[in-house]
């Protein structure tokens, strides 16, 4: 029988991630969002650059530099970051990625119990024709951005 998913759960799984967090990279995200419906919990952790980070990103080389630091992070600390989560909440998160967006200063990791994670990045919606999808990411499994593909 699957797992069902109630508020005192959700927000378990918020407090672990974000003390994960706080260990990995010595602050805290800015925020921890979790949805949850039924059989399945969606974990988003949105992380601000510090300030050495945004100064980096302001040219092409160092806005590189930065977005590859981050996803060898993710990639290097999400079998922590789950067993993290699993020890605290008994929650399996199983489907993982990371999007880091230099411009705005930010770190996306969307992890989830589904072995899948659909991400869509969106644009600024227009009143008339909705909002605009300017990218999409798909990761099948728990490899993180190492199976991400656009």
């Amino acid at each position: 029988m699957k797992q069902q998913f109630d508020e005192r759960v959700a927000r378990q799984v918020a407090q672990a991630a974000g003390s994960f967090e706080h260990l990995l990279l010595g602050r805290a995200p800015r925020s921890v969002t979790v949805v949850a419906d039924g059989q399945w919990m969606v974990v988003n952790l949105h992380e601000a650059f510090s300030p050495v980070e945004r100064r980096l990103a302001a040219d092409e080389e160092g806005s590189s530099r930065v977005r590859d630091f981050h996803r060898y992070l993710f990639d290097n600390s999400l079998h922590a970051l789950r067993s993290h989560v699993r020890r605290s909440t008994g929650v399996e998160l199983r489907g993982a990625i990371a999007h880091v967006d230099t411009t705005t200063g930010s770190v996306l990791k969307t992890l989830t119990t589904n072995p899948a994670v659909e991400l869509f990045l969106l644009g600024q919606g227009l009143p008339a024709l909705g909002v605009p999808i300017n990218d999409h990411v798909h990761s099948n499994g728990a490899g993180g951005n190492g199976s991400a593909r656009n």
